[in-house]
């Protein structure tokens, strides 16, 4: 049987289609071995949110290549979607695909083609759902339910990289939550590009009206949410969010920045004040909610003023996790034209403090939990009896988990997010 080998990077998207794929070539008779291990076929599932991103992807391309010379380099995801020419001028490379020939990688490796085969993710008109019964004894899984974005926020590719917004029906997406509990998953992670944006386009079904259903369903289980734009927690959805306990108390809710005038000129559609008292009103409707965050420091124009700005907006909110981005420059949007680049040691220092208050950030909403009990769910890892909890705090116990769900005690913790220590009640 030839041996298969995989790299994934960028979000959560990308991991749960790898793994579709991956499904996909078992079926067929494949070996899946480790990217470290020596393979015939090398797939490269790429990101390419910033520069930073796409050169990650070349250096794994480089690595597959030297590993075996003989071996088939498959290119494909974000990377390969918006800039195939320059995928393809690489001399390791033997196959690019965008996003939507990824999902035919099987026929296009076993017919022996090499070149580009790149069709345009706005050509698509389709939802392609990605239902994966397989996840390798794991108690998560992972369930698309909405792909493509079309807000176009002036620094973001992704757009062109994910096509129009296209969702799931709500009737299938209910069988599929129905197919993975009965399969035995404790959590099921919805995901989607812009997943707040689910059901725009079908005009009957909103993603409030989508999990009010859910939470329905019989069976011990937790729904989580992969992130949500600020603008999108109607009324409702926040009624439903926090009103079941099917859903884990995690919400990932983008800032990009503190700064008015920074947010306007980046395309987004709130300012600080509603998302201020959107972050307010989570907390009050679910004391022990997590909210984490995505902040972007060296935006073009943005001032040592706007950076403070939004240094002391966050320090005022009650955030468990920041995930931070220095600007970079893609081709192809609207702020790659724009004026007053930040030099890049201003975006390194300013990248550090945000990431220095982001530890600070995480360390002090895990100790206000230091000694409480926690439901919890089984991360069933080999070398370790690690446990996360419904408001995404990692925790090693001390002994293997007895069930699905537990309640955990934490004892203490750490400075990296991962370093909790507790025992099972």
């Amino acid at each position: 049987m030839k041996k298969v080998a995989f790299y994934t990077l960028g979000c959560k998207m990308n991991f749960h289609e790898t793994a579709f794929i991956e499904e996909a070539f078992r079926k067929a008779g494949y070996t899946i071995v480790s990217f470290n291990d020596v393979a015939d076929i090398y797939v490269i599932n790429t990101c390419t949110v910033t520069v930073s991103a796409d050169a990650k992807s070349r250096k794994a391309i480089r690595k597959a290549k030297n590993r075996n010379p003989e071996a088939t380099v498959v290119v494909t995801g974000c990377y390969s979607e918006v800039y195939p020419e320059a995928v393809a001028r690489m001399k390791e490379v033997d196959i690019v695909t965008g996003n939507v020939e990824k999902f035919n990688l099987i026929g296009i490796v076993e017919r022996g083609e090499k070149g580009v085969f790149v069709r345009g993710v706005w050509n698509v008109n389709k939802f392609q759902p990605l239902m994966n019964l397989d996840y390798g004894r794991k108690s998560r899984a992972f369930l698309k339910i909405q792909q493509g974005c079309e807000s176009f926020c002036s620094y973001c590719i992704i757009p062109k990289a994910r096509g129009r917004m296209l969702s799931e029906r709500p009737e299938k997406v209910i069988d599929h939550v129905k197919m993975l509990t009965d399969a035995g998953y404790s959590e099921i992670v919805l995901t989607g590009t812009h997943l707040g944006a689910y059901g725009r386009e079908l005009g009957d079904v909103t993603l409030a009206d989508l999990l009010e259903k859910l939470v329905q369903i019989p069976g011990d289980f937790w729904i989580r949410l992969s992130s949500i734009e600020p603008q999108e927690f109607s009324d409702k959805l926040l009624e439903v969010l926090t009103g079941s306990d099917k859903v884990a108390p995690h919400f990932h809710i983008p800032l990009q920045s503190g700064s008015d005038r920074i947010l306007e000129k980046m395309g987004r559609k709130y300012t600080t004040s509603y998302y201020g008292a959107l972050i307010e009103k989570l907390v009050n409707l679910k004391r022990d909610v997590c909210i984490g965050t995505d902040v972007m420091v060296g935006f073009p124009g943005e001032t040592e003023e706007d950076f403070q700005n939004m240094k002391k907006f966050i320090e005022d909110l009650p955030f468990g996790y920041l995930h931070v981005f220095s600007y970079s420059p893609r081709e192809g949007t609207k702020a790659a034209l724009m004026k007053n680049d930040v030099p890049p040691v201003e975006k390194k220092r300013r990248s550090k403090e945000l990431i220095a208050l982001s530890e600070e950030k995480s360390l002090q909403f895990r100790k206000s939990f230091v000694g409480k009990k926690l439901r919890a769910v089984s991360l069933n890892r080999s070398d370790k009896n690690v446990v996360l909890t419904g408001n995404y705090i990692q925790i090693e116990v001390d002994r293997r988990p007895f069930s699905k769900f537990v309640d955990v005690v934490l004892e203490d913790v750490g400075r990296k997010r991962e370093d909790n220590i507790g025992v099972i009640a």
